[in-house]
């Protein structure tokens, strides 16, 4: 199995048009299909330079995003789920073998996407997909990955740090308010690396019950 990163730079994406005339990075945490063809995403705003006020707007303003529903806030982020109408990349991220894990806007127009890949030749046609539809494509970050390196240290330290402590036991020995303060980190930083942790197990898990 495969973990990537790789960098798009599409025709249009209302993630970039956003980020660009708000000057803030925009991280996509996760995102599911909705209704009628729309894509639900969690997503996170760096609040640098701008307001609550004119994130919301420029959401309204945007064809391709119907609301944001704000989930939680602080000075310097602001969290929720918004929902999209339309998205040009979706049709070649549809794929069985392919899990992206998280995305994020870059500088000049350029998104970054972490993957997981069943092997190499999942990569390449995802690849080859992006580049028919027109975007830019290129890969910054591959490794093969085994139970030993599937998560990230700081991912592993917190996993543990939650199950050590009851965050995962019913009722809750302690809780995600209290864990984060114990660790020295935001509620946001808590809950956003607890689920990459937790969404990497599962889809690898699932991934490869698929394979065999």
């Amino acid at each position: 199995m495969l973990e990537a990163t790789i960098q798009v730079k599409p025709l249009e994406s209302w993630a970039i048009d956003i980020s660009k005339k708000l000057g803030v990075p925009i991280r996509i945490v996760e995102s599911a299909m909705g209704e009628n063809g729309t894509i639900s995403s969690l997503v996170q705003f760096r609040m640098d330079g701008t307001t609550k006020e004119e994130v919301l707007r420029e959401i309204a303003r945007h064809p391709d995003t119907k609301e944001l529903v704000i989930s939680e806030e602080s000075e310097d982020a602001l969290m929720g789920n918004i929902t999209i109408n339309r998205w040009m990349m979706g049709k070649a991220l549809q794929r069985t073998n392919i899990y992206v894990i998280w995305a994020r806007t870059l500088k000049e127009g350029v998104m970054e996407w972490r993957l997981l890949a069943t092997d190499e030749k999942d990569l390449r046609e995802l690849v080859d997909d992006l580049k028919a539809a027109g975007a830019k494509v290129s890969l910054s970050k591959k490794r093969h990955i085994n139970d030993f390196n599937l998560l990230t240290r700081r991912q592993e330290s917190v996993l543990n740090k939650a199950l050590e402590m009851g965050y995962f036991d019913y009722p809750r020995g302690i809780t995600g308010r209290e864990l984060a303060k114990r660790l020295g980190i935001s509620q946001s930083t808590l809950y956003e690396t607890l689920q990459n942790a937790q969404r990497k197990l599962v889809e690898t898990y699932l991934l490869r019950k698929r394979m065999h």
